[in-house]
This record gives structure tokens, sequence and C-alpha cells, in this order.
């Protein structure tokens, strides 16, 4: 088994299971750590691995901390030793292990990443060089800003109520929002809501004081980033939005309310610490494909990697490769199944560099969206490709060389299906007009038992344990929930349990008495759901980029991230005690 080629994110700060950055002894012998603490930029010479990361040695009398940074968060250690003329940083154990290697050439190293070893050790070159002290802010200074510009705010603090026009344009009904100006950590935040204060919650970390009074950046979706503007006016803020050209485009003012809840904001959630840390991200149009109580699996385009529980957890190792364009569905031993277009095919992966294909099944209409496996069964949803109606498809896959077609049976006109989870003979499908609930036990005659509309017309995303469904839901205007649903009568299915989220629930992860809900733009939020009635917020994590799926794996929650022009990653976030 080889180690797979991966991302310089996910090789460096996603899955640094061991890291060690040996500073090699007749490179050193003559350097003090005050030649090696400050600032450096890390380059992995992989076409993968196009982007840097920022390293960050620093050491105080008889401590050594290290952090590794990239766009999408940072790891920070303090597990670091010096023992002669060796660095050692660890974060986990043997035998899913990085080591980093380099060598010291005064304002540049170079050496390798290494990871695995035996048969699974893999060697890449990397290179660093030191940041120029101008480039970096002191962090004495950046305290004294960020405590003085929290002063200067004192007067904006608390609740308000935002009334909004086109500027340069004809008087309309005014635009509500709700926003909330406090601290958190001695810095300033903004806490803001949407769609007449009832859609997703967003919150802004980098606020500034000017003369005049506070500004921030606001992701303006479809408009691009607007500069948005507060200046005290009595009792009143006049408020001013405007664009990259700074032109004005809403203007209005601002009117205190008694509190957050007033105008959409979740206080607690605001100023809540987070419960969680971002260990990783895995790059590549990343996908999760299965997790079982052993290992989760991971596809990244062409490539398919493998965790196994007993790991550390943090180094994905590549397993086999598919053909380009395959979508894995399921592996069980040594046989893998793919889809392929509206093609199941099944393949014979004990030769890892070249699977064999043992046969396929053609599907009629188009492309499968969701494809899911269960025991010898794959069900597979797509759209018949003849009218506006969905089909639900059923396969046998219990001989691989001959893959069966058992049943086709169509879904409601018009409604999108989002997810598909399947427990013991019962399948949920989770579309734009609920959940429907039906009995596969005979699959050729596949009977619909009942829909579950609930709170949230539009079911993104379904999770089951036993007879009980997690599903998020969400509906035109922003308003979105966690519903937990009793099936055991599966004719009469049930709500026990609901929270509400505020950036748009898109799936949901259950592990015992956990739940990992991906709430889009507001990131993940951790419930526990012990007590279906009291449902609890235990934890949160603001992703950049909006959360769209989510598995758990362990203490691990692997997010699907959309990210500009089309990009997907995945982020591992650790649940913290």
């Amino acid at each position: 088994m080889m180690v797979a080629s991966l991302p310089l994110r996910s090789t460096l700060i996603s899955f640094l299971a061991v890291a060690m950055i040996a500073l090699l002894p007749d490179s050193l012998s003559a350097l003090g750590p005050s030649e090696i603490v400050g600032a450096w930029v890390m380059s992995v010479d992989s076409r993968l691995s196009p982007e840097s990361v920022d390293l960050e040695i620093d050491h105080q009398p008889d401590v050594w901390k290290v952090t590794l940074r990239s766009g999408a968060g940072a790891v920070t250690t303090d597990r670091v030793n010096l023992e002669e003329d060796v660095l050692s940083i660890r974060y986990g154990v043997k035998p899913l292990d990085v080591r980093v290697e380099l060598r010291v050439l005064g304002k540049s190293m170079s050496g390798s990443v290494v990871t695995g070893e035996g048969d699974t050790l893999r060697r890449q070159s990397i290179t660093a060089h030191r940041v120029p002290e101008f480039d970096a802010t002191p962090a004495p200074k950046q305290v004294v800003e960020s405590n003085k510009t929290v002063e200067q705010a004192r007067e904006f603090f608390g609740a308000w109520e935002l009334s909004l026009q086109r500027a340069n344009a004809e008087p309309t009904k005014a635009i509500r929002l709700g926003m909330v100006v406090t601290e958190s950590d001695e810095d300033l935040i903004v806490g803001h809501s949407e769609f007449e204060m009832k859609g997703p919650q967003k919150r802004v970390d980098q606020v500034q004081s000017t003369h005049e009074g506070l500004r921030w950046i606001l992701d303006g979706g479809m408009f691009g980033l607007l500069n948005v503007d507060l200046v005290s006016e009595s009792e009143k803020l006049r408020v001013k939005v405007s664009g990259s050209d700074q032109e004005a485009f809403l203007v209005g003012t601002a009117i205190r309310k008694p509190k957050a809840s007033d105008v959409g904001v979740d206080w607690e959630q605001l100023v809540q610490k987070p419960g969680t840390e971002l260990v990783g991200v895995i790059g590549g149009d990343a996908r999760v494909v299965e997790v079982d109580s052993d290992r989760i699996i991971i596809q990244q385009r062409e490539v398919v990697s493998r965790m196994f529980k007993d790991d550390p957890l943090l180094v994905l190792f590549e397993w086999f490769r598919l053909p380009e364009g395959s979508r894995l569905i399921a592996v069980e031993t040594d046989t893998a199944w793919s889809v392929t277009g509206a093609t199941i095919d099944s393949w014979d992966i004990r030769n890892s560099q070249t699977p064999l294909a043992l046969g396929s099944c053609k599907l009629p209409g188009n492309p499968p969206e969701l494809v899911h496996r269960s025991g010898q069964l794959v069900f597979a949803a797509n759209w018949n490709g003849h009218a506006d109606t969905q089909q639900l498809h059923v396969i046998d896959v219990s001989d691989p060389s001959s893959p069966m077609l058992l049943a086709s049976h169509s879904t409601p006109k018009g409604l999108s299906n989002y997810d598909l989870a399947v427990s013991g003979s019962t399948i949920y499908l989770a579309n734009a007009g609920g959940l429907r609930i039906a009995d596969a036990t005979n699959p050729q005659t596949l009977v619909m038992r009942s829909n579950f509309v609930g709170r949230g017309r539009w079911v993104r995303g379904v999770d089951v344990v036993g007879s009980t469904a997690y599903i998020a839901t969400s509906m035109h205007g922003g308003a979105s929930w966690l519903q937990i649903i009793d099936a055991s009568d599966p004719m009469t299915a049930v709500q026990t349990g609901l929270y509400r989220s505020t950036g748009g629930a898109q799936d949901v992860s259950v592990c015992g008495d956990l739940a990992v809900l991906a709430d889009r733009a507001a990131g993940i939020i951790v419930l526990d759901v012990s007590e279906p009635q009291n449902v609890r917020r235990v934890g949160y994590f603001r992703t950049k980029g909006r959360s769209n799926e989510v598995d758990i794996f362990g203490e691990l929650a692997f997010v699907a991230m959309d990210g500009d022009a089309g990009s997907r990653t995945l982020q591992v976030i650790r649940f913290m005690e």
C-alpha cells in the first residue's frame, strides 16, 4: 500500500499525526533558539500541493510552541522538545506519522516530508524561507489596538434594528435587518441576521473603530463584498452600505432594541466558546464515501483513501484508484462499487494499482444524484429523463460479476431528492416535499408508508439510528431546524425533538448522544440529543465557506465545504471536552 499524495493543507496541517522537524546536527551545531524562532513559509514540491503553509516557532524559557497555519485554519502545539540539535514536534503516535526534516541554510531550510514507514513510506521535497521581521506586527501592539477599538465602540454596544432603503432610488418597502454589537475575548464583534430578521445569522470578527463610528466588511452574496459604516446620531445610528467602489448601495437608520432575540440574533452562539477545533483540511475535491465503527473511506478525484479508528486519524493513505469520473459507492473486503454516468460498476481491488472490472448495470434515466448501499442492495435516485419526476432504483449487488436492476419506483413529480438513508428494510428519502418513508422488505415492490413534512418543507439531510430519524430541514426565508422523528410506526411518524438553527440546515450526522448539524452559513453546530425534548447546543464551529454535508467519525467531524469557483474541501473538526 502507498501513501496518498495529498494537498499540502491535508499533509501538513489537516493531517499531522506525528510531525517532526529535524534540524540536522551538522547544520545546527552553531545555532541557538534565537536563530530558529520566528516566522517561516514552507512549500511542498507536489503538483497537488501548490499552496504554502506558515510555520511559526516560538521559544520562551523552557517552553517551545509551534504553529502551522494556512488560509483554512491553524494547528498549535506545545509538545515541542529540543535535544542537542534536534527540534521535535509531536502530534500523535505511530504508525501513521508525518516527519518534516529540514536542513538550516541561513534564512532558508530544505529537506523533505516523510509519511509512513516500511512499505507505506513516501517522501516529498520541501523548502522553507524565513519571513522578514517587518512583515509581522508585534503581538503587544495588536492587543493595545484591539482594546482601544473596544473602548471606542462602547456606545454602539447592544441590539439594533436596521431599516434600509436603496440609495438614489424611489422609496420602497424598507429592508429590515437585526444587528448586535458586543465584544468577545477583548475583540469587537458584530452579529447580524437577514431576511426580515428571520434568516441566517452571521458573525463578523474584523470590525474597525473609525473617527466617525464603526466599519466592517460584509459578504453580500451576489453583490460581492460590501462595506458597512455606522455613525452615532442622537438615539439612532446612521447606516451606510457601500460597494467596493465606495458608492452607497443601501442607506438608513438603526434603532436600539432591548435584547438580541428581538433582532433575530442568538446571543449564546454569538459569544459562546466553540467547544471545537479545526485540525485540518482535505483538498482534492474530497468527499466521505462510507463511515463505520472502524474506518472512514474518502475519495479525492480518482484516489480512494482510508483511515482506521485505532490510528491517530490524521493521515490519509492511498488504498486504490478508480477510473477518472467514477464516484465510489461502497467498499467491502476486496470489492468496490462505483457509479459512472448512469452505470453501476463493481471492481476487484486486490491489485490496488489496477482494479479489475467485474460487472456493470445500466440504470434508466439520467445519472443518479444519490447512491447508497445497504447490505447486498444499492439504492439510487435520479431524474427519469423523460418527465419532471424522479425515480428510486434498487440494484442487487450480491454477485459482483453481475449487478442486477431489481426495480424502479417513481417519486413525486417535481420534488428534488437531497439525501437518502436506510435502516433495516426502511428507506428514508429526504426531498423538497418532506421526509418520505418507504418499506423495502420486498425491494421489487417498494411501498411508500408516509411523508413527514414537519416544520420545514425542504428536508435537506437525514441520518437514522434504529427507528429514530434526524432531519435537517429548511424553508424559504432562511428558517431551519434539526427535527427528531420517531418512525417506529412508519405510517404515523411523529416529531419528538426540535432545535432551530440560524444558518440554513443542510445535513446532520449522529453518533451516540451527539448530533452535528451542517448549518451552511453558520458552520456546524454540535447538539446533545440525549433528551429529544430538550436538545442543547454544546459546541459550534464557524467554518470558512458553506457547510453542506457532515459525517462523524469518532471524535472528528468531516464537513464538506463549498468554496469559491466551485472548489470543494473537507474540513476536519475535533470535538473538545
